[in-house]
C-alpha cells in the first residue's frame, strides 16, 4: 500500500512539473439585446450564449500561443431564426507592457477564426453555417497571485466573414476596426 501511495505521490509530482508553463480558462457569457427601429426597417430583440474555453503555453515571459475552442448560440427573439456556431480560434499571444510587480499585463493576440455550426429558421431544416476570420485582439490581464488571472480582450482589428446561413443567423462580412460589446470579453486564468 505505501508503495501505491509512494507512487501515485511521484506521478502527480511529474505531472505537475511537466505542466509548468501551460495555462487553462476561458470565459462565459450572455448578452441580450433589445430591438431596434432604423429607417431601413426593424431588428429583432436577440440572445446570445457564449461559452469559450481556452488553454495556452507560454514560451517565455513575451510569447505564448493558445487557442480558444468554443460555442456560440445566438437567438433571434420572435422570428424562429436561431444559429449554433462550434469555434475553434487559435493563436499567438505578444505581452509588450508588464507592471513592476507584474500585477497588469497588456498583450495583443494574433489569431485566426473558424466556425461551423447551423441556423435555423423556424419549422425550416437548418442550414450548414460558416465563419472564418484573421485578425488581432488587444487585451489586459490582472495576475491576482502566482495561479490565477483575470482577462479581457478589448476590441478587434482584422477581417471577418460569413456564409449565407451565418449572415442569417447574425453573422456578417466585415472588417476594420471594432470596439463594441461584441469584442469585449472577461475570463479567468489559472496558470499551471
Amino acid at each position: 500500500m505505501k508503495k501505491i501511495f509512494a507512487l501515485a505521490v511521484l506521478a502527480i509530482a511529474s505531472l505537475s512539473a511537466s505542466a509548468e508553463g501551460f495555462y487553462a480558462g476561458g470565459s462565459l457569457g450572455y448578452m441580450h439585446e433589445g430591438a431596434k427601429i432604423s429607417s431601413t426597417g426593424s431588428t429583432p430583440s436577440t440572445n446570445t450564449l457564449s461559452i469559450l474555453p481556452e488553454i495556452g503555453y507560454n514560451l517565455n515571459e513575451k510569447w505564448a500561443v493558445g487557442t480558444v475552442i468554443g460555442y456560440n448560440y445566438q437567438h433571434f427573439c420572435g422570428t424562429g431564426v436561431s444559429g449554433h456556431m462550434f469555434q475553434l480560434s487559435p493563436y499567438a499571444r505578444y505581452t509588450f507592457f508588464k507592471s513592476e510587480n507584474n500585477f497588469v499585463n497588456l498583450f495583443v493576440d494574433g489569431g485566426v477564426e473558424f466556425g461551423a455550426g447551423w441556423s435555423e429558421y423556424g419549422d425550416d431544416s437548418s442550414k450548414t453555417a460558416c465563419i472564418y476570420g484573421i485578425g488581432f485582439k488587444p487585451g489586459l490581464s490582472l495576475n491576482f497571485n502566482e495561479k490565477f488571472s483575470f482577462v479581457a480582450h478589448i476590441g478587434f482589428l482584422g477581417y471577418r466573414g460569413a456564409n449565407d446561413a451565418a449572415k442569417a443567423s447574425g453573422y456578417s462580412n466585415k472588417g476594420g476596426i471594432a470596439l463594441d460589446s461584441n469584442d469585449l470579453t472577461f475570463g479567468f486564468y489559472y496558470n499551471f
